[in-house]
């Protein structure tokens, strides 16, 4: 992770309002809330929340994490740790993908920023600029990478009911 700098008070804003500017305090996680956490805070029942600021990534900056599925890659932008709604930019590599059909604990939204992706038994396709929308329950896959592929992945809520075979890591079902 680059190294956090605080943003510093902007020209015409007081210092009370800088000081008090900050989110309500939330337990999220990802490169956008580690880079723009100011304040610990303690939610009722004493766990561990913090505020934020607003902040702005250059994903190209950031590392690829790889999952325990060969060929997955992902950058985990933003979570809410509470409800298990994320965003993350995914990669597969050329000829990976997900190899069972399965269903989601939530809404899954992907864009396309690049290459081809496939859903193996409807041959609905992701190119470049595609919107997918996969309800919640509903079941898809197995999937294929026709080519290195980079999906926008945005999810609503927790991602599996359960923690899928494919993975031997619980975090990367998350």
């Amino acid at each position: 992770m680059a190294e956090r700098v605080r943003p510093a008070r902007p020209e015409g804003i007081s210092q009370e309002e800088w000081d008090n500017n900050l989110s309500e305090p939330a337990a999220y996680s990802g490169e956008a809330p580690d880079r723009s956490r100011e304040r610990e805070a303690t939610g009722p029942d004493g766990e561990a929340l913090a505020r934020f600021r607003e902040i702005l990534l250059h994903t190209g900056d950031l590392e690829w994490a790889d999952k325990t599925l060969a060929g997955l890659s992902h950058k985990m932008l933003w979570r809410d740790d509470a409800t298990g709604a994320s965003i993350a930019l995914v990669r597969f590599a050329r000829g990976s993908g997900i190899p069972s059909r399965h269903s989601h604990a939530s809404n899954q939204f992907m864009f396309c920023l690049s290459g081809r992706y496939t859903y193996v038994p409807t041959g609905l396709t992701l190119t470049e600029g595609s919107f997918y929308w996969n309800p919640k329950g509903s079941l898809h896959g197995p999937t294929r990478a026709e080519e290195d592929t980079v999906l926008l992945e945005v999810y609503d809520g927790p991602h599996y009911p359960t923690q899928p075979e494919w993975y031997s890591d619980p975090d990367d079902a998350r």
